[in-house]
């Protein structure tokens, strides 16, 4: 039974990855703007010539080392596996995504394709926050700063997505009308979506 709970926590973490991938491509395909930090990886990736999921994986391996140091017992097995994963995801989605020529698309079909992938993030942090053995790395590094510091966690976020932007912004990331649609509906619809799913008892049968 054990084994089954932790087989399906295990599929869940990989599923929530999935769909971390998938937004940031078509973030990225739709050159509308996206959020904070895919405008960062964006940026990385024109200012270095390295692929969208290799500046990915680097990013998420430094928050994930800096987590460990500094706030180890909040980072667990998904921690690790979404740090891992979410890079090399990226790069294998991204020819799928790329052959739809979404740069091609009126905006209003792009503004729902961004809508859409702000959905896909939000149903990530719903799953990751509710079957994760470990946080996200870089939410485990803000507690830290919250607990050490007393930045308050929302505060320390903001700070955060204003650096990962101004920083992605200067290293030639997309900013534009998908980055206003994230930072609008990121939150709200995390919260939405983890209402809807806890109000049905979808999430809770394997905690």
């Amino acid at each position: 039974m054990a084994l089954a709970k932790f087989g399906g926590r295990l599929v869940i973490v990989a599923v929530a990855t999935a769909l971390s991938a998938l937004a940031v491509n078509l973030f990225i395909e739709c050159n509308i703007g996206s959020d904070t930090l895919t405008v960062l990886l964006d940026g990385l990736h024109k200012s270095l010539g390295v692929s969208v999921g290799l500046a990915s994986f680097c990013v998420s391996i430094v928050f994930l080392a800096a987590g460990l140091l500094l706030n180890r017992e909040s980072i667990g097995f998904s921690s690790i596996m979404y740090s891992f994963l979410v890079g090399p995801l990226i790069n294998w989605i991204h020819p799928f995504i790329a052959n739809m020529e979404l740069a091609d698309l009126s905006l209003f079909n792009k503004i729902v394709i961004v809508i859409l992938a702000n959905f896909c993030f939000s149903m990530t942090y719903v799953l990751l926050m509710n079957f994760g053995n470990g946080m996200y790395a870089l939410d485990a590094i803000l507690r830290y700063t919250e607990s050490k510091f007393g930045i308050r966690y929302d505060l320390g976020r903001i700070g955060v997505d204003a650096i990962f932007l101004s920083t992605g912004f200067l290293f030639g990331g997309i900013v534009g009308i998908g980055t206003v649609i994230a930072f609008v509906l990121t939150g709200p619809g995390t919260m939405l979506l983890e209402k809807i799913l806890f109000k049905f008892g979808r999430l809770y049968k394997l905690n």
